[in-house]
C-alpha cells in the first residue's frame, strides 16, 4: 500500500507549507512529494516496525533536506534514534577517516536535530513540531521557512489532521494539557 500524501490549507502558518503523510506499514517515503528543507512530526506507534524500516524512511529525507524530526507515540525514542543512526551513516567522514559531529550545513544534508516527545499528549508533541522544532539557519534557505510534514500512521491521522487545520483546537487542547498538568 503506498503512501498517501495531502497538502493541507495552513494559512495560519505563514508561508509555510503543510503536508499530511499517511505511513503504510512499509514506512516509504513518498516519491511523489517534493519538499525541500522541513521539520518533520512522526505520530506512530513503533512497535512492530523494524529498525532497518525506520532507518530507511529517514535516510530517504535526508536529501530532502529535513532539518528537524519530532517524534510521538509508543516507541517513540527507538524512530528518534533511528533518524540519529541514518544521519550519522549520511554525514560525510573527516578527510583522515574519523566521523566527527558536525556543526555546519551541508548544501546536501543539513544538520539533523530529533526529538522524541514520549511524556507529551498527541496535541502537544505537535504544537511543539509546529511552533519550536524549527531547523537553525543553514545559509541556503536563511531567510525561508521550514515547512512540515506530518507522518502518521492511520489510527491518528485524523486526529493531526483535525489539528492542523484548526489551530484554535490546537492551542486549546495544548492549554487544557499544561492546565492539567
Amino acid at each position: 500500500m503506498a503512501e498517501a500524501v495531502e497538502r493541507l490549507p495552513a494559512d495560519w502558518l505563514e508561508d509555510r507549507d503543510v503536508v499530511l503523510v499517511e505511513l503504510a506499514d512499509e514506512w516509504l517515503w513518498p516519491p511523489e512529494l517534493q519538499v525541500e528543507w522541513f521539520t518533520a512530526f512522526v505520530a506512530a506507534d513503533a512497535h512492530g516496525v523494524g529498525d532497518e524500516t525506520i532507518r530507511s524512511l529517514a535516510a530517504a529525507m535526508l536529501p530532502h533536506r529535513c532539518g528537524h524530526v519530532t517524534t510521538w507515540g509508543p516507541d517513540c525514542e527507538r524512530v528518534h534514534h533511528g533518524f540519529d543512526s541514518a544521519y550519522l551513516d549520511a554525514a560525510p567522514p573527516k578527510p583522515d577517516g574519523i566521523l566527527r559531529w558536525r556543526t555546519t550545513w551541508s548544501k546536501e544534508i543539513p544538520f539533523l536535530m530529533t526529538s522524541s516527545t514520549a511524556d507529551e499528549s498527541l496535541a502537544e508533541a505537535l504544537w511543539y513540531a509546529v511552533y519550536v522544532a524549527w531547523p537553525s539557519g543553514d545559509g541556503y534557505h536563511e531567510n525561508r521557512p521550514a515547512d512540515l510534514v506530518a507522518l502518521v500512521q492511520p489510527q491518528f491521522r485524523d486526529e493531526v489532521r483535525g489539528l492542523l487545520l484548526d489551530p484554535d483546537r490546537l492551542e486549546r487542547e495544548t492549554a487544557l494539557e499544561d492546565e492539567e498538568g
